[in-house]
């Protein structure tokens, strides 16, 4: 616990909005292992991705049904991960509704591929009750306990349990695609109701630098699970060993890497000041989640290619791969350039990677051309950075 705010008690203690000035605030070993046990539920999700592309059938139903599940399963984290910045007291009740709400993370987990393949809810909806429950019990205490928070609490308890209700009405007794979108949507407007007030974010106590970080660490987790499946590539080259598996090898390493060099190569935590902004920031991340697993997905389907166990032809495979890469690209120019308003080339140098990253995997099939493209744009950014800090003029375009 900081030193702004002592535990007065080990089992519990009031909860009360932490400051934003606190210093030293990192993620706690608390977060770290909710964090683990998501992983479950978005390799789970990917898998059935995978399976479905290399094996080319029902593609485009496939596509729409990973998109609504990483919703599901993205959203429940980033509502218990904004509370726990703002909230969070390191006591038991705090750890024992986390540990509850991971219960349900984990129901929710088993009952993908149900989802996934025969459209069926059901252990999701438990899962996803499972987890509501603790999320509402942790605001009714914030509501009892810290009078400035109040407001804020009392709507996302209302707004909560009433979507809770209503997802339960509709998987149970009106299972509808239109209901099911529907639903979604108010799911993201009730985060931006509850937090409307006179004060305009002053109710809730969210540490910027602790939230950047724990958004920061989830990207760390999907690109991991994409970079497993480049250990799979290297477990075929014994038995299939190829130039070109080398080579597709070599390039996907090269993607992931400046994937992670691209997104943590700029800080916008003085931009989450901005509550548009903040909202912009938060949700963008979905698309960076969701595109950067599907990067690892497409990555398995061109193995199946390379060794000869899909479906799936190895055009549209290096395609869809290039086109998932090119929308983390885009995910991450809305969350960081345009919130940044960077100016001139380096504004725009993330579209147009995207562009050509299409282009190449269209036109010549290859991944490892993609890797080089993206190299040279880390180079060309290292070297204006490096410029930047000599007090020298960056280069013109």
């Amino acid at each position: 616990m900081s030193e702004s705010k002592p535990n007065k008690s080990l089992l519990i203690n009031p909860i009360m909005a932490r400051s934003r000035e606190e210093v030293h605030r990192s993620a706690t070993p608390l977060e770290l292992f909710y964090d683990l046990i998501y992983v479950i539920a978005i390799a789970s999700l990917a898998a059935q991705l995978h399976h479905a592309l290399s094996g080319w059938h029902h593609v485009l139903p496939a596509i729409g049904m990973y998109c609504f599940l990483f919703m599901g399963i993205w959203w429940p984290w980033n509502a218990y991960t904004w509370l726990a910045s703002g909230y969070d007291t390191d006591d038991a009740q705090f750890r024992l509704a986390s540990f509850a709400q991971m219960v349900g993370a984990i129901v929710m987990a088993s009952g993908v591929k149900a989802a996934f393949v025969e459209q069926d809810f059901l252990v999701i909806m438990i899962g996803y009750v499972t987890m509501r429950i603790p999320y509402v019990l942790i605001w009714i205490k914030v509501a009892w306990d810290d009078k400035k928070s109040r407001p804020v609490a009392l709507r996302y308890i209302v707004g909560v349990s009433l979507l809770q209700i209503a997802w339960t009405i509709a998987v149970l007794h009106f299972p509808n695609w239109n209901l099911f979108v529907g639903l979604m949507a108010l799911e993201l407007v009730v985060p931006y109701l509850a937090e409307i007030s006179t004060d305009k974010g002053v109710n809730t106590k969210y540490h910027s630098d602790h939230i950047e970080e724990r958004l920061g660490l989830l990207t760390i987790i999907v690109l991991g699970e994409s970079m497993l499946a480049s250990v799979m590539a290297f477990e075929q080259v014994p038995k299939y060993f190829s130039m070109e598996l080398i080579q597709f090898i070599a390039g996907t390493l090269m993607i992931l890497f400046s994937m992670w060099w691209l997104y943590f190569d700029d800080k916008v935590e003085s931009q989450l000041g901005s509550e548009s902004k903040a909202f912009i920031w938060a949700y963008g991340h979905y698309f960076i989640y969701a595109f950067a697993t599907a990067v690892g997905a497409l990555i398995s389907v061109n193995i199946d290619v390379l060794t000869h166990h899909a479906e799936i032809t190895e055009s549209a495979a290096v395609l869809g791969l290039g086109l998932t890469v090119a929308g983390f690209l885009m995910s991450v120019w809305i969350c960081h350039d345009c919130l940044l308003d960077k100016k001139g080339f380096a504004k725009f140098e993330l579209p147009l990677l995207a562009i050509l990253v299409i282009a190449i995997a269209a036109l010549t099939k290859s991944v490892i051309l993609i890797g080089v493209a993206f190299v040279a744009l880390n180079a060309i950014r290292l070297v204006r950075q490096h410029r930047g800090c000599r007090g020298e003029a960056p280069p013109t375009p």
